[in-house]
């Protein structure tokens, strides 16, 4: 698997992971997380936040332990390794977060509307 998006679009899905440490452990924990797994999904996001400069054309997300399927995006790119395990965990996690805000406050907090919001993390599947 191999999921590409422009730094936009990856923006908006660092605001929302920025939210994690707001979520109650018992949000996090009904999706089958810890505290420590969005710990490392935040940090892994704010590296990755980091290296975004002018020339970068994507981040791209890739499974562990694929390698066959041909990107979109070339050079230069951000790529982040992870397992399918963890890219669940990071998309209900993510998924939480916008239920526990409410559109509102998800908005007032990431300056993202709640459909601007789906449509970055739906290009998560």
């Amino acid at each position: 698997m191999l999921l590409e998006m422009s730094p936009e679009r990856f923006g908006v899905v660092f605001q929302v992971a920025k939210e994690l440490p707001n979520v109650s452990d018992q949000v996090i924990e009904s999706q089958k997380c810890t505290r420590t797994d969005a710990s490392d999904l935040l940090r892994i996001l704010r590296r990755v936040r980091g290296e975004i400069g002018e020339t970068t054309v994507g981040v791209r997300f890739r499974l562990a332990s694929e390698s066959g399927e041909e990107p979109v995006f070339g050079p230069p790119v951000i790529e982040i390794i992870a397992t399918s395990v963890d890219m669940t965990k990071w998309r209900r996690m993510l998924e939480a977060v916008c239920v526990s805000l409410g559109p509102e406050e998800l908005f007032l907090r990431s300056g993202y509307r709640a459909e601007e919001v789906r449509e970055a993390l739906d290009s998560l599947r």
